[in-house]
């Protein structure tokens, strides 16, 4: 029996993977293929939606003319990129309330862009500002949000299927089948110097992983992108270390940074493609993400931490959120 509602919205997701993928877009939304530029845009796990959703993009579009880029809301907003008639804005936001992101479609809106709003069942509406709402799930009710991430990346492997690979649904589906989504997972052994890393689409995965382990187990995790790592954080690797390692079989640079890592001393948890029973890779990278939230589960539980409060159920923790706006 799930041990916490982190838990369970974790377990459930197959399941509204499948539900969403039966839910059919907004109409229209699949007309917008004469646009030349795409700016997905969030805040938090909503950022890492954004990023995904560029990496998939690039991955799976057909119009190698349009140009695809995701920025944080806070950026966008502050910074006033430069947005026009010819652009799609796609601001991910789940409980559609975080004033950039809203702020975000505010500002797209007045440049004359076509504003799409990717968010959860039951968020505010804010038709003043949005062309197209795409809904995801329900309201999460852990402080550390899982379902609707993913949710919001099965919404947007539907929309690129719809438009560029009819079949890319239907082999989602098929993996979903057959993936077995619950791990085995190895917890580090140094929690208080954990560095995750990945390559490509696998670094938004070492992001966002650290920021789940930070919400749930307060731990001082730090990610990077593989590359990255290798240019000068791996100075910081020794044997009172955990690097945890999120790869493609395909990624020649994954050997250097794990012979590095083993040659220092420090612990190494590799996981690529052939961490998980099937033979379908295609969406690899998703099941390392899940592997990533059980990891953070996992740790929560060693270190007896609802993961559901995020610090909310502690003082001086939750007088100090009061203060904090959306």
């Amino acid at each position: 029996m799930p041990s916490s509602l982190y838990e369970t919205n974790v377990l459930n997701q197959p399941s509204e993977w499948r539900r969403i993928l039966n839910t059919p877009l907004p109409l229209g939304v699949n007309e917008l293929t004469s646009k030349k530029k795409i700016i997905f845009v969030g805040i938090g796990s909503s950022y890492w939606a954004a990023r995904f959703a560029e990496f998939l993009w690039r991955e799976y579009s057909t119009q190698p003319y349009v140009d695809v880029t995701s920025v944080q809301s806070y950026d966008f907003v502050r910074t006033k990129y430069f947005t026009s008639t010819n652009d799609i804005v796609a601001v991910f936001s789940h409980r559609g309330t975080k004033t950039f992101s809203v702020h975000a479609l505010e500002f797209a809106k007045r440049c004359g862009a076509t504003t799409i709003l990717i968010t959860g069942i039951g968020s505010p509406n804010h038709d003043a500002v949005t062309d197209f709402r795409i809904e995801t799930c329900a309201q999460e009710n852990s402080g550390a949000f899982t379902v609707s991430l993913t949710s919001a990346v099965v919404r947007v492997i539907q929309w690129l299927g719809s438009l560029f690979d009819t079949n890319l649904s239907e082999r989602f589906k098929e993996w979903i089948r057959n993936i077995e989504l619950l791990f085995k997972v190895q917890v580090p052994k140094f929690l208080t110097n954990l560095v995750i890393i990945g390559d490509l689409i696998r670094e938004v995965i070492a992001h966002e992983v650290s920021l789940k382990i930070s919400e749930t187990c307060y731990l001082p995790v730090r990610s990077f992108g593989l590359e990255e790592f290798l240019h000068g954080p791996r100075v910081t690797l020794d044997k009172q270390s955990s690097l945890v390692a999120f790869t493609s079989i395909s990624e020649p640079r994954r050997k250097d940074v794990i012979r590095y890592a083993e040659a220092v001393g420090s612990e190494v948890i590799n996981i690529d493609e052939r961490s998980f029973k099937t033979a379908e890779k295609e969406f690899a990278w998703l099941a390392q993400l899940v592997w990533g939230q059980q990891l953070a589960l996992e740790l929560s539980k060693k270190l007896n931490i609802n993961p559901d409060t995020v610090r909310g159920d502690k003082s001086p923790y939750r007088e100090a959120r009061n203060l904090l706006t959306s």
